[in-house]
Parts: structure tokens; C-alpha cells; sequence
């Protein structure tokens, strides 16, 4: 029997892309502590796992020491990336948080 005919064979989406956002910003104000509690406390509202990536580093959108420590300022570019259930509504409410 072939794979194809199997129907319990159906192609599910990798575990890692499932309900999985991202998206790109560019800050208007420094990440320092005020935008980042801000962030951290709108990403404890929903359930997805949230980071945020500047250069080659990424961390947890609820930590607000990592989020300041990324150093990103005014003018340059975020990626923000979410998985789970709630992950677009998660990224609205975070670009909204920043600005973009």
C-alpha cells in the first residue's frame, strides 16, 4: 500500500510552523525600560511563545531585562515572531505596543 492512500497519511504542518507570525517593525523609540515593561506585560495577556529578534540575537518578548539588554534603538528594525494559538492577535497587540 502506498503512503499516499493511507488516509491517516495526511501531511500536517511542521511542529515549529504551526500557528506560527512574524513580523517586522521599525521602532519608534528607544527599547528601553518603559517600551519594554509595556511589552512584556501586553505579551503575558495571551498564550503564544513571543521574541523578538534585533541583529543575530533573539529573546523572550516577557523578559523585560532582555528585551532592554538587545539595546535596539529609535529607527531600527525588529522582527517579532510568535507561535501558538493566539500568535497573529498576540503580534497585533505587540506592533501596537511599538509603534509600528
Amino acid at each position: 500500500m502506498s503512503v499516499s492512500s493511507d488516509p491517516t497519511a495526511s501531511p500536517e504542518p511542521a511542529a515549529d510552523e504551526a500557528g506560527a507570525d512574524e513580523r517586522t517593525i521599525v521602532l519608534t523609540e528607544d527599547l528601553h525600560a518603559r517600551p519594554a515593561g509595556a511589552l512584556a506585560q501586553t505579551a503575558a495577556a495571551f498564550t503564544s511563545a513571543v521574541t523578538l529578534s534585533y541583529g543575530s540575537r533573539s529573546v523572550d518578548v516577557r523578559s523585560v531585562l532582555s528585551l532592554m539588554g538587545l539595546g535596539a534603538m529609535s529607527g531600527q528594525a525588529v522582527t517579532l515572531r510568535a507561535t501558538g494559538d493566539d500568535a497573529a492577535e498576540a503580534l497585533t497587540a505587540l506592533c501596537a505596543v511599538l509603534g509600528g
